[in-house]
């Protein structure tokens, strides 16, 4: 062997043992990326043409935050979502990261009872329950729930199977009711039976109360859309265009809007004001706080340098407990560590909660995970 030779030899070993040190390093990088995404079902009343415009934002929150796996979404009211789909801004969703999942729609009719299976409603509307269960006896883990409108297909799938429902979720966070005993809510409303089900469930609930909006009690902030939406990726920017003008999907296709040059409509969006419930308790779900950044804040994992933690919220263990008043829900709590049935969000910071959360979003949709581009970039 020459000595051409063997330095070849040497240096071929070498190249294959990088390679080698390469993969192994990158298997393991990978498997530890993977292993700190958090498994999550979402549950929301989204529709198009909208009921409200805050689901949108909601289900691009959800998609932000690249750490939460999206298992499946559940669409909720069966009917509704046959007259104003859902799966319109959920298939823009897809498009606009590369992430999917699968989806269903639920039932249509109410819960008889808090202990109602809904089997006895049509089959065509029992896909969101049928999704929540498959998801579930699949998952190698418990996963997080997390609902935004009723609680009808979690109450319908929890009384069918309680024990899979008590194994596979970590936590289930419910967006709705009224902190005062005398007064209801809209997403309560929509399925009393069902909310008095799942609140005497016993499942490790997260309660984010919609209610009332004016005492700093509740997960409710507001926005001007310019405030966060002026500068985010343009085709994020189309999403909200088309939810918030409506078009119908014949007159204009939604997955071509997205890179279409929509930028004569920006100025009919960006005075708006939006309502929202669903931020804070997001931003928990994902494992993520918030911290003061010089003037800004920001909701990350991992521990920016020289910058506070800010605690604008928390959840608080609490004594809830339901009582049925001729079909409604009338709602009593107490701050309660020593006998607690779940988690209460609570604001611990009045006047700062809707900056922090209104900083958060805008820094969020800013670095929106899209992977196509408008014509016109």
């Amino acid at each position: 062997m020459t000595d051409t030779e063997a330095t070849m030899r040497i240096q071929n070993l070498i190249s294959t043992l990088l390679t080698l040190v390469f993969v192994l390093w990158s298997h393991t990088f990978l498997h530890a990326a993977n292993a700190q995404r958090v498994p999550i079902i979402y549950g929301t009343d989204l529709f198009h043409p909208h009921d409200d415009p805050d689901d949108h934002f909601d289900l691009a929150t959800l998609f932000a935050m690249p750490e939460l796996d999206v298992k499946a979404i559940l669409l909720d009211l069966g009917k509704k979502q046959k007259d104003k789909p859902g799966r319109i801004p959920v298939e823009q969703m897809f498009h606009l990261t590369g992430h999917r999942a699968p989806y269903a729609t639920g039932l249509n009719a109410k819960l008889k009872s808090p202990d109602d299976p809904g089997l006895d409603q049509p089959q065509e509307d029992q896909g969101a329950v049928k999704l929540l269960l498959e998801t579930l006896r699949q998952s190698p883990e418990p996963v997080i729930l997390f609902l935004t409108g009723s609680v009808r297909d979690t109450c319908a799938a929890f009384n069918r199977e309680p024990k899979l429902l008590h194994d596979k979720i970590a936590r289930l966070y419910i967006n709705m009711g009224s902190l005062l005993e005398d007064q209801g809510e809209w997403n309560e409303f929509l399925d009393p039976q069902a909310y008095m089900g799942l609140m005497q469930s016993g499942l490790p609930i997260y309660w984010c109360p919609c209610r009332p909006t004016k005492q700093n009690r509740s997960t409710h902030w507001s926005f001007r859309h310019g405030e966060v939406l002026e500068g985010v990726p343009p085709t994020l920017l189309n999403y909200f265009i088309y939810a918030l003008q409506v078009p119908r999907p014949h007159e204009l296709d939604p997955i071509e809007a997205l890179t279409m040059d929509l930028r004569p409509w920006r100025h009919l969006v960006m005075n708006m004001k939006r309502n929202m419930w669903c931020t804070g308790p997001m931003i928990h779900a994902a494992g993520r706080s918030i911290y003061k950044c010089n003037n800004r804040w920001i909701a990350t994992a991992s521990l920016p340098e020289n910058s506070p933690r800010a605690d604008v919220f928390t959840f608080v263990p609490v004594r809830v407990e339901i009582t049925d008043r001729k079909g409604r829900a009338f709602t009593t709590w107490k701050e309660d560590a020593s006998s607690p049935n779940m988690h209460l969000y609570k604001v611990t910071d009045a006047v700062n909660h809707q900056p922090a959360l209104k900083s958060c979003l805008r820094e969020m949709f800013h670095r929106f995970p899209v992977v196509v581009k408008t014509k016109y970039e």
